[in-house]
């Protein structure tokens, strides 16, 4: 029998229970039903950590400006153009639109709803571009957004074009190539491409390379400390590659449901504990786990009768001294 999700008290759990011991809960829960394991997890974390990242979208933007073409195909067909070279887009779950800056016409990324990203060509969403204030305001004022938070002061004969970002349709910018840029190869022009400059926060300028291909170069940011990495804690980073790894035969729009909810719910909380709660009435209304051993197994964890050595194959030390002695 499937829980009701909204039944479930997870303000009492948050208050009661610290974020890692309910991530580690649902986590040890979903291995012991054999619903997926623990290198599973893992390899999500390293691919979207290592593997799937702002790199490939600056690929994508160095071929543009190198072969019309291209360019063409990318903006006609923004997801069939990104799979040419060899990037993978999970074309069941979005589509890749493109939109084009200009001399006259600056365009600005953003998800209304909750974070919505072109997650196979720009990676993980960087925290600010989950935050309620870039959110809102890339909408209601995104000229004063660009000047105050992002130091991108455009002049008043550019428009702006704002782009709201679905789970079926996510969109990248392609950024203005830069004067000074035109003698280098198409390698050469990866390293010219930021992070930033294909969400909309940053207009390339001068020939000036970035630190790394497709990284973020705007100043810290009080307002939106842009600087902050995308998973403060292991818990972000294993709460994230759960609801990857379950709505891999599931749609995607079964959990962003809960994550849109839990975000209108208090949009003052952070993130990634919006995420949390999101995950654990997910798996609630998918009959996935049940109410009472999620709560169990969580209590366990923050009592310290269980610790995260059992996500490790073959560890000895996966409970404590005095579980063992009834385990079996």
């Amino acid at each position: 029998m499937t829980d009701d999700p909204d039944a479930f008290d997870a303000d009492a759990l948050r208050r009661e229970y610290d974020p890692e011991s309910r991530a580690r809960a649902l986590q040890s829960l979903l291995i012991d039903e054999g619903m997926l394991s623990t290198d599973t997890i893992d390899q999500i974390v390293a691919t979207y950590e290592d593997e799937i990242g702002p790199l490939n979208g600056a690929r994508v933007v160095a071929r543009a400006w190198t072969e019309d073409a291209f360019r063409e195909r990318l903006l006609d067909d923004g997801t069939a153009a990104i799979e040419e070279l060899d990037i993978d887009v999970d074309t069941e779950t979005m589509e890749i639109q493109v939109a084009e800056n200009d001399e006259t016409t600056h365009n600005l990324v953003v998800c209304t709803l909750c974070s919505c990203y072109p997650w196979a060509v720009l990676g993980l969403p960087p925290t600010w571009y989950k935050t309620p204030e870039y959110r809102s305001r890339a909408v209601k004022d995104p000229r004063g957004l660009l000047r105050d938070d992002f130091g991108l002061d455009l002049d008043g004969g550019v428009d702006i074009e704002v782009w709201d970002s679905t789970s079926e349709l996510r969109y990248m910018v392609l950024p203005q190539r830069p004067p000074g840029t035109e003698g280098l190869d198409e390698a050469e022009l990866v390293e010219h491409v930021t992070r930033n400059a294909m969400i909309g926060v940053d207009r390339l300028s001068d020939g000036s390379a970035a630190s790394d291909g497709g990284a973020a170069t705007v100043d810290d940011s009080d307002a939106l400390n842009v600087d902050r990495p995308t998973f403060e804690a292991p818990w972000q980073a294993r709460s994230f590659a759960l609801a990857v790894a379950l709505t891999d035969d599931r749609p995607w729009e079964t959990f962003q449901r809960r994550l849109v909810d839990e975000i209108d719910r208090d949009e003052s909380r952070p993130y990634y504990e919006q995420w949390l709660s999101a995950l654990e009435r997910f798996v609630l209304g998918e009959g996935l786990l049940d109410r009472s051993t999620v709560v169990d197994r969580i209590a366990e964890f923050a009592a310290g009768d269980r610790t995260a050595h059992e996500f490790v194959e073959g560890d000895p030390h996966g409970h404590s001294e005095h579980e063992h002695d009834h385990a079996h």
